[in-house]
């Protein structure tokens, strides 16, 4: 049992190099494909053009590098391989807010997504509302904070992010940015939590922690995750 649990730590921890190093394959594709993933699409694409979501970019991204991809046997063909991730967005112009859903071994979860900071700046804080369990597993920097809610679906995810967002807009005076391109928002995300998480060590240890601890950081609300957050200065 140590051994299979040392064995998946060391593979989270190669996976979180990769994104750190932003070399894990993207590949953009025009319509979604695959029947769960059509159907998963449809879904959202009804619910969030039906809020004022307009629809952006849909794409695979892989979380080994594109070598690896090549070498394995038709692996480098997103539509059948267990190493790619099915993800569509859609962009709220006024809210300012990315909604996305992400396909995970047949399971679809939803997230918003909303950046911070000074107008025309860099964002200063990412707030991210999800519903994918393991998104609690690794914690978040006070930067980028986020709260996970199992179950809901995206109705039920959309007004608790709102009151987050309303909550550190009033603790940090900043205000909420525009988008810019997709897969640079893709590869910010996965590079700043493979950072935080190998700034961690012994990582193996803290691995192994974090997924016994991850039931504490459930169901509960940046308001009371990130209550150390002040107004910036």
């Amino acid at each position: 049992m140590l051994f299979l649990l040392y064995f998946i730590a060391d593979s989270a921890r190669k996976t979180t190099q990769v994104m750190l190093e932003g070399k894990n394959a993207i590949r953009n594709l025009p319509f979604p494909v695959g029947e769960r993933f059509v159907q998963a699409y449809r879904r959202a694409d009804d619910w969030a053009r039906s809020r004022g979501y307009q629809r952006r970019e849909i794409i695979y991204f892989s979380l080994v590098p594109e070598e690896d991809l090549m070498l394995t046997q038709g692996h480098a063909d997103p539509d059948d391989a267990p190493y790619w991730l099915r993800a569509a967005f859609w962009w709220h112009p006024e809210k300012k807010t990315v909604f996305s859903i992400t396909q995970v071994q047949h399971q679809t979860f939803a997230d918003f997504d909303t950046a911070l900071g000074r107008p025309g700046g860099e964002p200063a804080y990412e707030l991210t509302t999800s519903n994918h369990p393991d998104g609690a597993v690794v914690p978040r920097p006070e930067r980028f904070p986020v709260q996970v809610f199992p179950g809901l679906a995206p109705e039920g995810l959309e007004p608790l992010h709102e009151r987050a967002l309303a909550w550190l807009r009033r603790q940090t005076g900043l205000e909420p940015l525009e988008l810019g391109e997709i897969v640079a928002h893709v590869r910010r995300h996965l590079k700043n939590q493979a950072e935080h998480a190998l700034a961690h060590k012994p990582w193996h240890l803290r691995f192994y922690l974090w997924h016994l601890t991850k039931r504490a950081r459930l169901n509960r609300p940046v308001q009371q995750l990130y209550a150390r957050i002040a107004r910036d200065a």
